[in-house]
């Protein structure tokens, strides 16, 4: 059973010698309307059914087997000229059949090399989008001295001593995140459909638009001050919302509200307002916002309290006014500063 174009040459031999049934001649017709191909199909084979017909006539002795043979060969040759078939009437005529070109199968190896072809287009993609699609993060660090980033969607980032903060080339998705290790104070860009996120040691700072510290160094408790809007900050299961004049320190799992303290801002303001502060707490916020080394001399000073603010005065000059008010000696040893005398009690 050879088909042509959806017909068998069994159901055309019926059609030819009229014993098709008439679902098999509307298929027929069907077919022929299908393509003029057909028609001229059906042409060629109608020349051979009477050819054969006529040789039937004559009483040849025909093998029935090999004429079907020679009519399947015709009807399936896809070029006319390159198969020819010549059936004489008169039986001592050869019939000569040139073999037909048949349509080579696509090789097992081509195959192979084929599919490994496509693994290969498929991994230098993959590296493509990798590689390029997705470049390295960035980062600005700081070693003994601050210094200020501008990050892709327009955030400021004023970086402490020792700090480090990487973030991408570019903001992409529903969050804009960054990581810190450090201490930085932010100021960022409102945005109110793409939340701002730091990872800081572990803790989540999440904001839309404010300004703040984070405090994030190894080896001490994570510290969020705010100093404009509102702030999330989430630790395991715990969070807190705090808003201007705030302040959040982080322990293992637990988060601890605190009062704000600006002076721990004086870093990068060089700014500090002290009410009725210990001694000893002025002295530490000093030695952060300036990174000096400034010590008592008797441990009892730091008890004393002091009212004072300093708007971005050289170290010396505050430290003058501080032992002036408390009639305190100030002295240094290379680096140090000292401040001696007697206790405020």
């Amino acid at each position: 059973m050879n088909n042509h174009e959806n017909i068998s040459d069994e159901l055309l031999a019926r059609y030819m010698a009229d014993i098709a049934t008439a679902e098999e001649i509307a298929e027929v017709q069907n077919w022929l309307k299908n393509s003029p191909e057909n028609e001229k199909e059906l042409a060629a084979f109608e020349m051979i059914w009477e050819k054969s017909a006529a040789l039937k006539t004559k009483q040849v002795k025909v093998d029935t087997d090999a004429a079907w043979d020679k009519v399947r060969l015709k009807m399936t040759a896809k070029n006319p000229v390159v198969a020819e078939t010549r059936i004489d009437p008169d039986p001592a005529h050869e019939t000569i059949i040139k073999k037909l070109p048949v349509k080579k199968q696509v090789s097992y190896t081509l195959w192979i090399a084929a599919a490994v072809s496509m693994v290969m287009m498929a991994f230098g993609w993959y590296v493509f989008q990798t590689q390029f699609n997705n470049p390295e993060p960035l980062q600005v660090a700081t070693t003994n001295n601050t210094t200020e980033a501008i990050l892709p969607d327009g955030t400021k980032v004023f970086l402490n001593y020792n700090s480090k903060i990487t973030y991408p080339e570019n903001f992409s998705g529903d969050l804009r995140s960054v990581a810190l290790q450090g201490e930085a104070f932010f100021d960022v860009k409102p945005d109110a459909a793409h939340p701002f996120v730091i990872d800081a040691n572990g803790t989540e700072v999440r904001v839309l638009g404010t300004s703040f510290n984070v405090k994030a160094y190894k080896k001490e408790l994570v510290r969020v001050d705010v100093k404009t809007g509102k702030v999330r900050v989430s630790k395991a299961d715990q969070q807190i919302e705090l808003v201007k004049g705030e302040s959040a320190e982080v322990e293992e799992d637990t988060l601890r509200s605190l009062q704000a303290d600006l002076n721990i801002m004086g870093y990068r303001t060089q700014v500090f307002d002290f009410n009725a502060a210990h001694l000893g707490d002025i002295i530490n916020s000093l030695k952060d916002g300036y990174h000096a080394d400034i010590r008592l001399a008797n441990a009892d000073l730091a008890k004393c309290r002091l009212t004072i603010g300093f708007q971005k005065e050289p170290l010396d000059a505050t430290l003058s006014v501080i032992a002036e008010t408390l009639q305190l000696r100030l002295r240094k040893e290379g680096t140090t500063y000292w401040l001696d005398g007697n206790s405020c009690q």
